[in-house]
């Protein structure tokens, strides 16, 4: 089976804080359930795809502060630690869920990082010897040149991998014009790339199409109204695929499992198929059924993936 790496640049303790009313100015919150794992997108895509049984390898950063939760993980599902140590606490990220709604704070990772401390090329070295294939995901730490993955990029399709990426702002703007092979932007997201938001069916082809001039293959997610995709060997035809319809624990992670689902059908043919996209979209329905960045059961993902209904945007 194909093998993968991911490079995870900002890891977190995504914590679950479930509360049974929505909080109001002055409320003391005093009885909430709490679940923590460890995470960080690029990590939870690692997770994910060692699950689907590829050997795996995670590159990228990690405080020294409570690694040892990170070590668990990365040693219970087999994935290979190639992550560089930094001083510090990895971030926190809270999840807040309740019957009213539901809210995260995301923190930024490592404030206090030095160049020193770290190079991308101690980060892409073991990725590039590891697999044909790596997966960037995430937001970077404060002090990070926005330029950083579209370095990375570069350097890793010189050495013939391909790269997949999955972030936002300056460094999806970035790493785009580096020409990744996947990319997998949210509506809000392809505003900020594109200049305008794509809410219309003939909006997100438009969109996927501008987009598939810097890469091979576009995924847009829609959130509970599905996913968009289309890639170069399409002919111009964009695919639209449905979100199963669930009961939503968590939002957490549920991008990352939608991306690496995809990955897992996609290479090494990088063939856009309805496998691709049924799949998929099962796996990203079925992370929210999870607190926190736990993955579900594969038996959930086939269940959801036959509820998929695939539409197609033609020229």
């Amino acid at each position: 089976m194909l093998p993968f790496s991911t490079i995870t640049l900002s890891p977190a303790i995504d914590i679950l804080l479930s509360t049974d009313k929505f909080p109001e100015p002055g409320d003391v919150l005093k009885g909430f359930g709490e679940v923590e794992t460890p995470g960080g997108k690029g990590l939870n895509s690692a997770r994910w795809l060692a699950m689907r049984g590829h050997s795996v390898l995670a590159a990228g950063l990690l405080g020294f502060e409570r690694a040892e939760l990170f070590e668990q993980m990365l040693g219970d599902y087999g994935i290979h630690d190639a992550l560089i140590r930094v001083k510090g606490p990895s971030r926190r990220n809270v999840m807040f869920t309740t019957p009213g709604g539901m809210f995260k704070l995301n923190r930024p990772a490592f404030p206090n990082l030095r160049s020193e401390d770290w190079s991308v090329a101690r980060v892409i070295d073991p990725c590039i010897s590891h697999a044909p294939v790596c997966v960037i995901a995430g937001s970077l730490p404060l002090s990070a040149d926005p330029s950083v993955y579209a370095d990375m990029i570069v350097r890793l399709r010189s050495a013939g991998v391909a790269a997949v990426l999955d972030t936002s702002g300056l460094a999806l703007q970035a790493g785009l014009e580096a020409g990744p092979c996947v990319i997998k932007p949210n509506r809000y997201e392809c505003a900020e790339l594109l200049g305008n938001e794509p809410r219309t069916p003939e909006d997100f082809r438009a969109a996927c199409l501008r987009l598939l001039e810097k890469c091979a293959c576009v995924i847009i997610s829609d959130g509970p109204d599905g996913c968009w995709f289309a890639d170069r060997s399409g002919g111009g035809r964009v695919f639209h695929g449905t979100a199963p319809r669930v009961e939503v624990v968590d939002t957490t992670a549920a991008g990352d499992a939608l991306l690496a689902e995809f990955c897992h059908h996609y290479f090494p043919a990088s063939i856009l198929d309805e496998t691709a996209i049924r799949f998929a979209c099962a796996a990203g329905a079925a992370a929210t059924t999870m607190p926190g960045a736990d993955a579900p059961s594969l038996d959930l993902v086939v269940q959801l993936a036959a509820e998929v209904r695939i539409t197609m945007e033609c020229p």
